[in-house]
């Protein structure tokens, strides 16, 4: 108990150096080399770990590196100033997302590091044979090349004269990279807001649906490829249209269409037209990643997965229309970079990246990840269930490491269907913890599916056992359903941190009133609970009161320890992060001491 009072005394290690955030497709929150150590602090050799929210099984790789320490583990445990006790562990990992199961589960199905180079060196060779023709190009000099990525533009209508406008070509400026907010129409040379102006639709035959479809009117625009290792750049021209529709025309019209099932996150405006997998993609891109599925499943099972996962890996953040090229303060030229995550979001200039080049980029991560496994004994167990109905017996686990889904912050299903439905084995979102008006779900019916899986891990938990959890929210609602939840299920709070991440998300960025960090909570199964009378505006209060004179303290830091002290102590939380961050202002603004 000591170790770990010790480990929540100093802030969680959430580094991305080493090979695991570049190997793992779903979203993470702290490293495997940072629960390790933290794994290896809080429990003795031997010991068996469960992740009710697992992801893609960061919790179990961790438990299996306590073995066989990284360097990097090393390193954090000295600047912690502690000392784990490396050995073996087991570790029990539920999650409901099938994407994310299929991940751990390939992970850890003891391919050897040189197994998976072999393979994936044969499969390479394989999938340019098959594929690698539909992305050739001739450069500017008329050679025969390569393209490395393919910029397509939205076309706008006029507003007035219903001309049709490239924006790429009106909207945009390079050498210094440019997104305008208006255009000038250069037809009737009226000036309009971007925002305002309709895209242009276009009737095509689909023939994966084999019908007329209206979708929304993308061109192909400016291409970037290479010959002979140089590379270069040039407007598109018609043969790269002949090209793709070449490719239209032996699309295999036996193909079974994959709907999207649409929730929170469909806009009318950028989706237009998108009800199926396949519209999430360029002509060539869905022909690519067709073919490379196919050769996948040329290989025996556990190469097959691997080869899958590396596709998986790819996909959803590079190969689809998701991603995008950006403008940064006065760059020549645009610069290329991958899908938001947690949003299905599609630009006026989405990019079609050579998925076969993109692969190769890959590779190394997931050869090293599973060379750094390849020596570990203990066992991993992954189920592709629900926690609220756990198969252990009670008593039976030393450790609980977990972060339960974040209310409303980001719909997983919704987001991983593009990655599911290749592997066709959506994840159920009758079992999704979410609150999600598309699936009927409050904040209610969040609570109690989160009270479900807590009143299990209180089950399973050992008496001394303790449970470390993360967790994420902005609104006091959520915060009162997160605590309600732990109470009904006969947990307390030991002990509080907050987790400062390296790298936010995308709703962490742009929304408003969104917090940075997450909040660290040590739980065990309820003993006596301190009496506390302050109110939550008496604690904030508290909280400024020690804080103030702290230049690091922020507004952001504040609301965590606004959180954490009402969780710990048992308070009704009744502000949002906006309104914290408004006192906190006005506190700051009215005290001459801070």
């Amino acid at each position: 108990m000591d170790m770990l009072k010790k480990l929540y005394s100093n802030p969680l290690p959430s580094s991305r150096t080493g090979a695991f955030y570049n190997t793992f497709p779903y979203p993470t929150k702290i490293s495997p080399e940072a629960i390790a150590v933290y794994i290896a602090c809080a429990t003795d050799p031997g010991a068996t770990v469960l992740d009710a929210f697992a992801g893609s099984g960061s919790t179990g790789i961790a438990a299996l590196l306590c073995e066989h320490p990284t360097e990097r583990m090393k390193t954090i445990a000295e600047e912690l100033g502690i000392s784990p006790r490396w050995g073996r562990r087991n570790a029990v990992l539920y999650d409901i997302g099938t994407y994310a199961s299929f991940a751990a589960k390939t992970m850890l199905n003891g391919l050897r590091s040189k197994e998976y180079d072999r393979v994936i060196a044969d499969f390479a060779v394989k999938a340019a044979e098959s594929a690698g023709n539909m992305y050739a190009a001739q450069d500017p000099s008329g050679r025969t090349g390569s393209i490395r990525y393919m910029i397509w533009s939205e076309v706008l209508v006029c507003p007035e004269c219903g001309e049709e406008i490239t924006y790429f070509e009106h909207g945009t400026s390079r050498n210094p990279v440019n997104f305008k907010d208006s255009i000038i129409c250069p037809c009737c040379k009226k000036e309009f807001s971007v925002d305002k102006m309709p895209f242009a639709k276009e009737q095509v035959y689909d023939r994966i649906l084999q019908k007329n479809i209206v979708q929304k009117k993308r061109i192909p625009v400016w291409v970037y490829g290479t010959t002979n290792g140089e590379n270069w750049d040039r407007p598109a021209n018609e043969e790269d249209t002949n090209r793709i529709n070449r490719i239209y025309e032996q699309y295999d019209a036996d193909v079974i269409p994959q709907e999207i099932q649409w929730g929170e996150l469909h806009r009318a405006g950028y989706h237009f037209g998108i009800t199926h997998l396949h519209h999430f993609y360029t002509v060539r891109n869905y022909a690519v990643m067709k073919k490379l599925w196919g050769l996948a499943d040329t290989y025996p099972d556990k190469e097959r997965d691997a080869i899958k996962l590396l596709l998986l890996s790819y996909n959803a953040a590079h190969a689809t229309l998701m991603t995008r090229v950006v403008a940064k303060k006065n760059a020549r030229d645009f610069v290329l970079t991958s899908a938001q995550s947690g949003v299905l979001y599609i630009s006026k200039l989405p990019v079609e990246k050579n998925i076969l080049l993109g692969l190769k980029r890959k590779v190394k991560n997931f050869s090293q990840a599973y060379a750094l496994l390849e020596k570990c004994t203990g066992n991993v167990y992954v189920n592709n269930v629900s926690s609220s109905k756990m198969r252990e017996a009670d008593n039976s686990i030393d450790f609980i490491f977990t972060d339960p889904p974040f209310g409303d912050f980001i719909p997983y299903a919704e987001v991983n269907q593009i990655n599911e439905l290749w592997l066709q084995n959506v994840t159920d979102r009758q079992e999704e913890m979410i609150i999600s008006p598309s699936q009927g779900k409050d904040i209610a019916a969040y609570k109690d599916m989160l009270a479900m899986v807590f009143r299990e891990m209180y089950r399973v938990l050992k008496p001394a056992g303790r449970i470390s959890l993360v967790f994420h929210a902005a609104k006091a609602k959520i915060w009162e359903a997160f605590r309600e939840a732990i109470e009904e299920a006969d947990l307390q709070i030991e002990y509080t941190n907050i987790l400062d991440k390296s790298q936010a998300t995308f709703k962490q960025v742009v929304s408003e009133g969104s917090v940075k960090g997450d909040s660290l909570f040590l739980l065990k199964k309820k003993g006596t609970v301190p009496g506390f009378v302050n109110t939550d505006r008496e604690i904030l209060e508290q909280i400024m009161i020690r804080n103030c004179s702290d230049q690091a303290f922020d507004k952001w830091r504040c609301y965590s320890a606004y959180v954490n002290n009402c969780m710990q102590h048992g308070a009704v939380m009744t502000m949002d992060a906006k309104q914290i961050y408004d006192f906190y202002d006005t506190y700051k603004g009215g005290n001459d001491g801070c």
